[in-house]
C-alpha cells in the first residue's frame, strides 16, 4: 500500500507542476515487479484528477551508453529523476539480472 500512495504522491506532485513533466516507466523483458508497479502506477493517477501521460521504456531496446539502462527494473522517471531518490547510474552499467 506503501508504494500506491508514494505513486500518488508523485503523480500528483508532477501534475502541480507549471508544465508537463516527463514521466517514464523503466522496464525490460521477463521483469517479475513490472505488472504490479504498473497497475500501482494506473491506480495512482486517477487521484489527480487529470490524465497524466507516461511512456514505457524498454531498457533492452536502448543503446548501451544510455544512463537509463544502469537502473533496475521497475524504475519510474520523473523528469528523470528516480521516484524513490536513487542516484544516477554511472558507467560501466551492471548486466540485468
Amino acid at each position: 500500500m506503501r508504494l500506491l500512495a508514494l505513486c500518488a504522491f508523485v503523480t500528483l506532485a508532477a501534475c502541480a507542476a507549471p508544465a508537463p513533466v516527463p514521466i517514464e516507466f523503466l522496464t525490460r523483458e521477463g521483469c517479475v515487479q513490472t505488472t504490479i508497479m504498473r497497475a500501482r502506477l494506473d491506480g495512482a493517477i486517477p487521484a489527480t484528477g487529470k490524465p497524466i501521460p507516461y511512456t514505457v521504456v524498454d531498457l533492452d531496446t536502448l543503446v548501451a551508453t544510455d544512463a537509463r539502462k544502469g537502473y533496475p527494473t521497475p524504475t519510474i522517471l520523473i523528469d528523470a529523476k528516480d521516484m524513490f531518490g536513487m542516484e544516477p547510474p554511472a558507467p560501466p552499467f551492471p548486466a540485468p539480472t
